[in-house]
């Protein structure tokens, strides 16, 4: 059976309820493992082929970014949503103003603090590492 939306929904709840002293959480990814996606899919009665739990998993990780509360800390997960949310926006000339703009406009996004250039920036790189628009640079390139 391939999972839909509502199959992703119950088992990302399903982990937030079972771990929810993770979140939120102090490291910048979403603290998600194969034991407890296995759990969460026992616990709903949803099975998958083995080969299609890496895929899977990430659909998991992307709900759950969805979910669980946000701070600037999570700046790994915070670059998930954006690239998913906001596909358009040019990485190489967006602002910092811009970032900022962007995460606060996130529904779970809730840390009033304001962030410092480096934690913006993490966010940045990370976003620009997950899109397929920028190929790698070889060591001699990154460099010139």
């Amino acid at each position: 059976m391939m999972p839909d939306d509502s199959h992703i929904h119950n088992i990302a709840g399903s982990i937030l309820r079972n771990y929810d002293y993770l979140f939120p959480s102090a490291y910048p990814d979403i603290p998600l493992n194969l034991n407890m996606l296995k759990e969460a899919m026992a616990e709903t009665g949803f099975f998958l082929e083995e080969e299609k739990i890496p895929e899977f998993m990430e659909n998991i990780e992307l709900q759950l970014a969805a979910m669980v509360p946000l701070n600037w800390n999570n700046y790994g997960t915070i670059a998930i949503l954006l690239n998913k949310t906001h596909p358009e926006e040019d990485l190489i000339a967006i602002s910092l103003q811009r970032i900022t703009e962007l995460v606060r406009e996130l529904p779970n996004f809730n840390d009033a603090a304001v962030p410092d250039e480096d934690t913006l920036d993490s966010i940045i790189y990370t976003w620009i590492s997950l899109t397929d628009e920028y190929p790698g640079f070889t060591e001699d390139e990154a460099w010139s």
